[in-house]
């Protein structure tokens, strides 16, 4: 089998995991939308915008880093390097999000009841956030996508909605602390599960005679940090608009819109599915030093892509008075926003696995100004068009964000790495590049 043709069957494989996830979680946040208030699902909702937006730092671009250094040192048979990268990053990432997550819950502690609330769970959820990036970004680069992608996105929300219905069976009504309570539940059960399996396996692959160098060390920092950043700006510029309608509109609204996006949840996890697999594809022909073979897998990485969000985008949009009615009638108000988040989703689509390349090559510094100006945009524009256009404004500064991203993308890597990014032709597995 090609590796072109092995990197689409992973990527498929990734994708039937996600399309699973998907329906989980829309039925995850069906049945809190019908089980819980409308006020207190609109406080849930910011709650794990706010949770998702701040975990990535937490983990200190050391799920980014993974993919950059553990594929190279299998490919060179640097099996010891394997080991010691994944105790250090692994000791990195619990103190310092430890760290956090306590200055956190001290900060929640001091304050009103209801920001102070807010602050305090997402600093009990932080560490295990921080902890399920770190584990999902190390068993990626190992091309472990299963075990990357199955415990926290097909186990996690079974968790979380047997426990709900278990609470509301019993007679308890579903309040904010207590669904929060029991989303972090979750995420230490999947964080520690995932955690035990990594470690099984990578104490089978080589012994750990002695700790990194400190110059290891030092690398291997100097290589994450800036990718915390551009991690972090990456989870910021994909939920500014719900963290801006957060400061800016009412719980219901909010509500609404997240239904809206929701609903296209299938379609984001296509991109998320094939940036399971080609990040790793690219380090790879990186490592084997084959400049050609890499322009390939990033020309049909956009391919898959590009096409495989616009059959998702179309079918989300085509069932969307369906999705949203199943959160109740009020919420099918979101059509409108969804058809523009739908638009930027195949605008953003257009640039197919460019992050991953940027990562990959080493060019930290221009990902980092291209989401600066990214979030720049969405911040900009949101402020102007949520007062003014709601919901519908939220969703259109998003698609111009994406639109801004795509562009910069394509110009960038085009300048630094000669590599092009856009590709509108139909995918064939068979071919390496077109």
């Amino acid at each position: 089998m090609s590796e072109t043709r092995a990197g689409a069957l992973d990527a498929a494989i990734a994708l039937g995991i996600r399309v699973a996830s998907a329906g989980l979680v829309f039925g995850l946040q069906v049945l809190l939308a019908r089980l819980m208030p409308a006020e207190g699902y609109g406080g849930f909702v910011t709650l794990w915008t706010w949770m998702l937006a701040l975990g990535s730092f937490a983990a200190l671009g050391f799920a980014e880093s993974s993919l950059r250094f553990l594929p190279r040192y299998q490919l060179r048979g640097r099996r010891v390097a394997v080991r010691q990268y994944w105790r250090f990053g692994l000791a990195m990432v619990l103190a310092v999000s430890l760290l956090l997550g306590f200055a956190a819950v001290a900060l929640g502690a001091g304050m009103a009841e209801g920001p102070g609330q807010m602050v305090l769970l997402v600093g009990l959820g932080l560490p295990f956030l921080a902890m399920e990036y770190y584990l999902e970004g190390v068993a990626r680069s190992f091309g472990w996508f299963r075990l990357a992608a199955v415990p926290v996105y097909i186990v996690r929300p079974i968790l979380i909605g047997l426990a709900c219905l278990g609470l509301h069976a019993a007679g308890t009504a579903l309040t904010l602390p207590l669904v929060g309570a029991v989303l972090i539940g979750a995420m230490a059960v999947t964080a520690m599960g995932v955690a035990l399996v990594l470690a099984k396996r990578l104490h089978a692959l080589a012994p750990l005679r002695k700790a990194a160098s400190p110059g290891q060390r030092r690398l291997w920092l100097q290589a994450s940090l800036p990718l915390l950043l551009l991690s972090g700006l990456e989870d910021l510029v994909s939920h500014a608009d719900i963290l801006l309608l957060t400061l800016l509109a009412e719980p219901e609204a909010v509500g609404i819109y997240f239904a809206a996006a929701r609903s296209l949840a299938l379609a984001g996890f296509v991109a998320y599915a094939m940036t399971l697999v080609w990040g790793r594809r690219f380090a790879l022909d990186l490592a084997g030093k084959s400049r050609a073979q890499l322009q390939g897998s990033i020309l049909e990485a956009t391919r898959l892509t590009l096409w495989a969000t616009v059959l998702a985008v179309a079918a989300a949009l085509a069932a969307g008075p369906v999705l949203l009615g199943t959160f109740g009638a009020e919420f099918l108000a979101g059509q409108g926003a969804m058809w523009i988040l739908g638009a930027g989703m195949v605008l953003r689509a257009v640039a197919g696995q460019a992050g991953e390349v940027l990562i990959v090559t080493g060019r930290q510094r221009e990902g980092l100004l291209i989401g600066l100006g990214v979030l720049a945009v969405t911040l900009a524009l949101g402020l102007v068009l949520v007062p003014w256009l709601g919901i519908m404004g939220a969703a259109l500064a998003s698609a111009l964000a994406m639109a801004f991203r795509t562009l910069a993308l394509v110009l960038v890597l085009h300048r630094t790495e000669n590599l092009r990014i856009a590709a509108f032709g139909l995918p064939a597995l068979g071919r390496v590049a077109g």
